[in-house]
């Protein structure tokens, strides 16, 4: 439902007012996780990813992840529990270019017997009883996937196509954003993008940790791992090169 012709995205997007508005301010990664984050809460979702497609091959989902604003631990619990391998969403969006709905309900169609369990207490206790993939392509020919997780009810055609629209402009200038900047650097989390900009407005540690509300050991944590992502030596270095990267304005 995504395969409209210009003018039918534009009138949908037109529904959506603020979003528009918001999309079109993008600058920077931290602008685009705002946004991202901003496009799920408007269609009662809680979370999004930024995924490049896991192949057959592979064991673990975080590593695919470029950006991201999902629930704590989740990708970690996902992990540890090896559920990647077996993934029905993930294997059909090897094979198609269609979006995928998964709700929590068919969690023991395709997976294992063993699995299903363990998954489905995954789920529950993240509050993911829905989610929607959408493949996407980026300028460079990159295969990806957007997708976005909640606990609501079942998405409608009409509200995939109007998600379809953002998701398609929104990876657009995520693809444009990483070729400006070279794509050399691993990507921060929609997290320690947050947390960095907050340092770039000269915020200590404990500031922002009231101001996200994290502990100051989290805050510290988000800090240390941007800066071994983008091979810094200290808040000074990280906050000048997050801006020649165009990460934060």
């Amino acid at each position: 439902m995504i395969g409209f012709w210009l003018n039918d995205g534009l009138i949908l997007m037109k529904g959506h007012p603020t979003l528009v508005t918001s999309l079109n301010a993008i600058r920077t990664e931290a602008d685009l996780s705002g946004f991202l984050r901003e496009l799920a809460t408007d269609f009662g979702l809680k979370g999004y990813m930024v995924i490049d497609i896991p192949t057959a091959a592979d064991e673990k989902l975080a590593p695919r992840v470029a950006l991201s604003d999902l629930p704590s631990g989740f990708l970690k619990d996902y992990d540890s529990l090896g559920l990647l391998k077996n993934s029905p969403i993930f294997a059909g969006l090897r094979r198609s270019t269609a979006p995928v709905i998964w709700s929590i309900d068919t969690i023991g169609v395709d997976r294992p017997s063993a699995e299903v369990d363990a998954a489905r207490r995954l789920f529950t206790r993240h509050g993911i009883s829905t989610s929607v993939y959408f493949p996407v392509h980026g300028a460079n020919g990159r295969r990806a996937v957007l997708g976005f997780v909640g606990d609501r009810p079942a998405i409608g055609h009409t509200e995939m196509g109007e998600l379809g629209i953002f998701v398609m402009q929104a990876y657009d200038v995520y693809s444009n954003l990483r070729t400006e900047t070279g794509g050399g650097t691993a990507a921060l989390t929609a997290r320690e993008l947050e947390v960095l900009h907050w340092v770039a407005c000269g915020k200590t540690s404990g500031e922002i940790a009231d101001i996200v509300a994290l502990s100051d050991h989290t805050v510290n944590s988000y800090m240390n791992n941007a800066m071994r992502k983008l091979d810094c030596v200290n808040r000074t270095h990280l906050v000048a090169k997050a801006m020649r990267l165009h990460l934060i304005s």
